[in-house]
């Protein structure tokens, strides 16, 4: 589907919204911006690639995950059916104090309660030389 200027707004929303409640610990609002089925995969950082907001809570609450979440650079496109593709960037603060550069690749399906992260792939920048 061809996504709207509203429904690029609230996609703009979900994909913000996960890093103030990742830095919130707030794992009890996932259900805000996953699907039940939502796969999430990053593994580029060492954890297993997981299916279901359950395993997606309790990965984001191991160790070794980034202090602080920064979502930027957010890009919306059409998708298949009742969802849209989206690509941004983040930043995450480690927690040796370095900062990491990611990209999220993310399909979002239109429910019931709107728009929520079906799957989302990270991709590591590499430092410049």
């Amino acid at each position: 589907m061809k996504p709207s200027i509203s429904d690029i707004i609230e996609v703009n929303q979900i994909l913000s919204l996960w890093g103030h409640l990742v830095d919130k610990r707030a794992w009890d609002r996932f259900g805000e911006v996953f699907t039940e089925d939502a796969c999430f995969d990053s593994s580029v950082f060492g954890f297993a690639p997981v299916t279901g907001i359950e395993a997606i809570r309790h990965m984001a609450s191991q160790e070794g995950h980034a202090k602080a979440h920064h979502t930027t650079n957010m890009y919306v496109q059409e998708g298949p059916n009742d969802e849209v593709e989206a690509v941004s960037k983040g930043l995450g603060l480690l927690p040796d104090g370095s900062v990491a550069s990611v990209t999220y690749t993310d399909r979002l399906r239109r429910t019931p309660d709107g728009w929520r992260l079906a799957s989302r792939v990270l991709a590591r920048q590499p430092a410049s030389p």
